[in-house]
């Protein structure tokens, strides 16, 4: 054999990186994904951690992300998700790569030199055409993630700022509405469309219309001020005892429950504006006044805090949105085994499940997560009991984390496990 020969298995693991996710789908045990027409998103339980929404595949971006425990950009880390592999094992890496390329892990001999050639050059063609359809696929998300901005910002526009949000908030917290706070950027759509999943009868693949009704509206800010996206609640002023309708998947055996909350535009990096903030010229800015920020996930939570708080005048209220927003990207490497979880892989054998760290991921761009204003000098965070234990306690370091790097104090709220602080302020008489 030459000395020019090359090693089978450096190809095999060339060819498994050119791999886009949109070409490992299918090869990969990813469960049921019902696909969002509007964002191109495939969204569903997660095959590792479960949960209804959590797990997100996003082959036009060629990127995927489980809220529970880790997220990225390559077919490679997703088989790995997937499949309860560990890459820095080499044996579940060449293992990893057997699954998104559809080809065995081979010996490690070495191929013919002019077979190698000939396998390194469509290699370098697959890559370059990939390069280009990642910079069509950049260009054509900056131009619908500006549609999407706009959207929001006009759904939040043409919401009412008097409506049922404050009946809904009052009997969700258990309180008057002459009791709740002032919250003037929260507003009500009465005629909301919950769309889901695709008409399979119609080839041009028009969403459902699963529900309409009343939703709250919020919009979501930049610290620059400016609205790029926003928050819908949909309302149930007859269900208790979140007052939320009941939504359910037709698609799946036992009409699995849906999130009664969605957002639209841009959510990273910005911020609800709860209390505390002003409007000017367009924007909603914060009190620059304001030293403290209190923010939870929520919007409901938050202003229960807030109402706990007793509504501190130095303080700037704002809801997250979700958890990834408020907590931010982990660093890969400090991800943790979870204690209890475990899932078979596709031999049947129980492997962990791995739950993102508490250690922010470094050098993090300021629109990857919820920023709060510069002069804050003390932050309070208000944690959900009511979610996945681990990983929410690993998120809420993480955030804890992230904040305190620009040199206030931060602290973590946490209510009794299985409530969150709404929770607790509806059992709590008025007046206490």
């Amino acid at each position: 054999m030459m000395a020019t020969a090359v090693r089978a298995k450096d190809l095999f693991v060339e060819e498994a990186r050119s791999v886009t996710i949109s070409e490992a789908m299918h090869r990969l045990p990813l469960g049921p994904l019902r696909a969002v027409s509007v964002t191109g998103e495939h969204v569903g339980p997660c095959p590792v951690c479960g949960g209804r929404d959590r797990f997100q595949v996003n082959p036009t971006k060629n990127a995927w992300l489980c809220r529970g425990a880790a997220q990225g950009k390559d077919a490679i880390g997703l088989a790995a998700h997937v499949l309860g592999l560990d890459l820095a094992r080499a044996s579940d890496f060449l293992e990893a790569c057997a699954a998104v390329s559809g080809r065995p892990v081979p010996d490690g001999h070495e191929e013919d030199p002019t077979e190698a050639a000939a396998r390194a050059e469509r290699l370098a063609a697959r890559r370059r055409e990939n390069e280009a359809k990642a910079a069509k696929r950049d260009r054509d998300a900056n131009i619908y993630r500006e549609r999407q901005q706009q959207l929001a910002r006009g759904k939040w526009l043409n919401a009412q700022p008097e409506g049922l949000h404050s009946i809904y908030l009052a009997r969700r917290l258990d309180r008057y509405a002459r009791d709740l706070p002032v919250t003037p950027f929260l507003r009500t759509s009465m005629v909301e469309t919950y769309w889901h999943g695709e008409d399979e009868r119609d080839p041009r693949g028009v969403p459902v219309e699963l529900f309409t009704g009343p939703a709250m509206v919020a919009p979501f800010v930049l610290p620059s001020g400016e609205i790029v996206g926003c928050h819908l609640t949909w309302i149930d002023l007859t269900r208790r005892p979140k007052f939320r309708p009941v939504l359910r998947d037709p698609k799946t055996p036992r009409g699995e429950a849906l999130p009664t909350k969605k957002m639209r535009g841009t959510k990273k990096g910005g911020m609800i504006p709860l209390i505390g903030f002003y409007e000017l010229d367009g924007l909603i800015l914060p009190d620059p006044h304001r030293t403290r920020f209190v923010s939870g996930e929520g919007i409901e939570n938050t202003i229960a805090a807030a109402l706990g708080d007793g509504v501190r005048a130095d303080t700037i209220y704002a809801a997250a949105g979700d958890l990834g927003n408020l907590a931010g990207p982990a660093d890969p490497a400090s991800r943790i085994t979870h204690p209890t979880l475990k899932k078979p892989n596709r031999n049947g054998v129980p492997r962990a499940v791995f739950v993102k760290g508490a250690v922010p991921k470094p050098d993090q761009s300021p629109a990857d997560a919820m920023q709060v204003p510069p002069w804050i000098t003390e932050i309070l965070l208000v944690a959900d009991g009511d979610s996945e234990q681990v990983s929410t306690v690993s998120d809420m370091q993480r955030a804890k984390t992230r904040l305190q790097s620009g040199g206030a104090l931060v602290d973590v709220a946490w209510p009794p496990e299985g409530m969150d602080f709404a929770d607790i302020l509806a059992l709590t008489p008025h007046g206490h």
